[in-house]
């Protein structure tokens, strides 16, 4: 069977091979093609089978119509779903994406730029570890389109769009504070990342504001190198400092530390809260205060971002998009 051409098309669509190359090559508006013609061009093409050569559109465009994506650890449900949602708004824009997991290691997240840059993506949308800022401005100085998202590193400049991570852990923790909470712990994974700094500052914020002082030993930072041992480490010795409540940084550290806390008594009787999507925590069916992640519009504002640098090559405004975290009661307290 031969392959369909873009002659195939315009015959059938009643229309010049032009205005097929345009409406498929998602420069209609360019061409002033009516938004009925270009509707009809793609059902056609798409009714006719019609598969565009990849290496043919590069060589003549430029683009490649792939995107990279870096996450930081894609057994993380919120990661999945992230790229999920990344995955099907750039297919809508005729993008594949590339997908790969850093594991929070500078080492792996520099050899999946290198990758990426090899492949000659059109752009790439990250979530940076501790220690990356040199492969990013390899990025920034190569001038490929580059996003930030969950996270922003201060000085470099590149776009990011991330939730207000401040005022998340602030809520949550005041909100704790109000159920007559005094001891409130703190488990984060590596309090050092720049959003789970942010949400350290919100926790102690909310602390310093109703004029409860700061105890260190009540905070605890967790590394991904034997995850579960730090978790059970930390949740014991937050158990024996007599916490009344707890505050997980993200839902892994959350579903880790209350699978390690079901073997003590003080289970039932701690209260607790979560950043990150609540779905995680629905099975447990204990109450838990979470902040649920605007997902879908971290990956929409990141990729609006990324298109607008790889359509215009000149366009160097560099945005910091903070989102608005949602509270949600689980089972109530």
């Amino acid at each position: 069977m031969s392959r369909v051409s873009l002659k195939d098309i315009a015959i059938k669509a009643k229309v010049s091979s032009a205005t097929v190359s345009l409406v498929l090559n998602e420069k209609a508006e360019e061409g002033r093609i009516s938004k009925e013609v270009s509707d009809r061009v793609k059902k056609i093409a798409e009714e006719l089978g019609y598969m565009p050569n990849m290496s043919a559109r590069s060589l003549r465009t430029g683009k490649t119509k792939t995107l990279g994506l870096v996450v930081a650890d894609i057994s993380n449900p919120f990661f999945a779903k992230l790229a999920r949602h990344i995955e099907n708004i750039a297919a809508k824009k005729g993008y594949q994406v590339m997908f790969g997991s850093s594991d929070e290691s500078s080492v792996k997240f520099k050899d999946l730029i290198g990758l990426f840059i090899e492949k000659n993506v059109d752009g790439i949308i990250l979530t940076p570890p501790q220690g990356s800022e040199a492969s990013i401005m390899q990025l920034v100085n190569r001038k490929i389109p580059t996003v930030l998202v969950d996270r922003h590193i201060e000085g470099l400049p590149v776009s990011s769009v991330q939730i207000d991570n401040v005022q998340a852990a602030y809520r949550i923790t005041n909100m704790l504070i109000e159920q007559k909470c005094k001891r409130i712990g703190f488990v984060a994974y590596n309090i050092d990342l720049p959003n789970i700094k942010k949400r350290y500052e919100g926790y102690v914020l909310a602390l310093k504001l109703n004029n409860i002082e700061l105890d260190e030993q009540l905070v605890h930072s967790v590394s991904f190198d034997n995850f579960e041992q730090n978790i059970s480490d930390s949740i014991k010795k937050l158990v024996d400092s007599k916490v009344d409540s707890i505050v997980f940084t993200n839902n892994r550290v959350g579903v880790q530390s209350l699978l390690t806390l079901r073997s003590y008594d003080v289970f039932s009787k701690l209260k607790y809260a979560s950043i990150d999507n609540a779905d995680e925590y629905v099975i447990a069916q204990i109450p838990i205060m979470c902040v649920e992640q605007p997902i879908e519009g971290l990956g929409s504002r990141a990729l609006d971002i990324l298109f607008k640098q790889i359509k215009d090559t000149s366009y160097d405004m560099i945005e910091s998009i903070l989102l608005q975290p949602k509270i949600v009661n689980l089972n109530q307290f």
